[in-house]
């Protein structure tokens, strides 16, 4: 990969909908092609994040009772590997994400939905090897630790947030934590963990954003009928967002947030928070004794630092996807109603923070690639990305249209390396996208 290709967004190359239809399903046990009829909403996409980058991608995307787990190529776009159908009629599946089995080194893909029940795939072997109960209503979001796959956490519309422990040696109690009390006091919506493992962000149909510090886990307690309970975030705003906050994510110390109706993603940051430093005691916590609109355990309160443009992104549920490696520019992507996706060079706009000399600046956004793309403008310094301004929105770098396809995008995942990124909506349509 050329050094001056790190920027360069990605380009459609295939568009599915109703996509068993028209990909070859992988046959049954007994040599039968398998019959489906997948006309559902695709909530969740991601990538199994645990093969170097640019080494075979393979991605799953989830709805009503369907898992289907694909890889791209450059034949047909993508090839099905391996299919999964729901025990429960009534199923309808929203949330997935992959972590990898401690013994074996098995692909494991969690998935869950409004049965409130997760269940752990071996995408291997095709089975269904374990399942987590104990949440009170719908799962409407899983993340898997970065730093340790066997942790995972689920958010729930109980208002609970719950963290498993995969590990064989825990199957038989498996909740290992549980934050709950006094966080949030309604359908618990997104979750997102900071990279070194120990912080947890979550927001939900109540406004709040909370931040969460995790017990280290596994603890002496874990695999036992007492998980620990974490009453208290350390941060907690009802003032970041005026509607339903519906996805969430840590962007190094800073946060990106967005919530339904308000057709913009923010970029945030907790006051004199700094995960450099040690994780606060959880007798640090602000209690809710005094009734503030944000409480925070680091001293004042939260400072807004840039929001995106995101038209068409009124209803909730609608996921965006941030890619963050190193030696390539950061970018957030989100799709609207309408089958467009909006994207945003990260890199560019902290240049245009910094005033880059002759000779810094990032590539013009029209030359990302064919096919629907249309450029916000160019790249050398744009007015629109000026900073200065933290209520300023800044619009999108670049516009891709989906050809054909008007319907709305849920989620939109990256692989490892950046090379492929995938976007998933309503009618089952799954559009492929590919850099360089």
């Amino acid at each position: 990969m050329a050094s001056n290709d790190t920027w360069k967004f990605p380009s459609l190359k295939a568009v599915f909908t109703g996509l068993p239809r028209e990909l070859k399903l992988p046959t049954g046990k007994e040599g039968k092609e398998r019959k489906v009829t997948l006309d559902n909403t695709l909530y969740s996409v991601s990538f199994y994040p645990y093969t170097r980058p640019r080494e075979d991608p393979v991605f799953a995307v989830v709805g009503g009772i369907e898992t289907i787990v694909l890889r791209p190529n450059a034949e047909n776009g993508a090839e099905i590997i391996q299919y999964f159908v729901d025990d429960s009629p009534e199923e309808v599946l929203c949330t997935s994400c992959w972590t990898k089995d401690k013994d074996t080194g098995d692909p494991l893909l969690a998935v869950a939905g409004n049965a409130g029940i997760i269940k752990i795939l071996n995408v291997k072997t095709g089975k269904v090897i374990q399942t987590l109960t104990g949440h009170g209503d719908e799962v409407m979001d899983l993340k898997i630790s970065p730093e340790d796959p066997t942790l995972l956490a689920s958010a729930s519309a109980d208002s609970t947030i719950r963290i498993w422990s995969l590990d064989p040696k825990h199957r038989g109690q498996p909740c290992a934590c549980i934050c709950a009390g006094e966080g949030h006091r309604e359908t618990v919506l997104t979750v997102a963990f900071h990279d070194n493992g120990r912080y947890l962000l979550s927001g939900g149909m109540d406004h709040i954003v909370n931040l969460w510090i995790l017990p280290e886990l596994p603890a002496a307690s874990t695999g036992s009928d007492h998980p620990i309970t974490v009453i208290y975030p350390h941060f907690s705003s009802s003032m970041v967002h005026s509607n339903y906050i519906d996805c969430i994510a840590f962007h190094g110390d800073l946060i990106l947030s967005k919530a339904a109706k308000e057709h913009k993603i923010i970029l945030w940051q907790i006051q004199n928070f700094s995960s450099a430093a040690p994780p606060l005691p959880p007798s640090r916590a602000p209690t809710t004794h005094e009734w503030r609109e944000t409480r925070s355990a680091y001293g004042g309160t939260y400072d807004r630092l840039l929001q995106f443009s995101a038209p068409d992104t009124e209803p909730f549920f609608l996921h965006f996807g941030v890619l963050s490696q190193p030696n390539i520019h950061p970018v957030l992507v989100i799709g609207g109603t309408t089958g467009r996706v909006y994207m945003w060079d990260l890199r560019r706009v902290e240049n245009a923070g910094n005033n880059p000399t002759p000779g810094q600046e990032t590539p013009e956004a029209g030359a990302a690639g064919d096919g629907g793309n249309k450029s916000g403008g160019g790249g050398k310094g744009r007015k629109e990305d000026e900073i200065s301004d933290p209520f300023a929105l800044i619009k999108p770098h670049l516009v891709q249209e989906i050809p054909r396809v008007k319907t709305t995008i849920r989620e939109v995942g990256w692989s490892t390396g950046g090379e492929y990124m995938v976007a998933v909506g309503d009618a089952g349509m799954v559009a492929i996208f590919k850099r360089w």
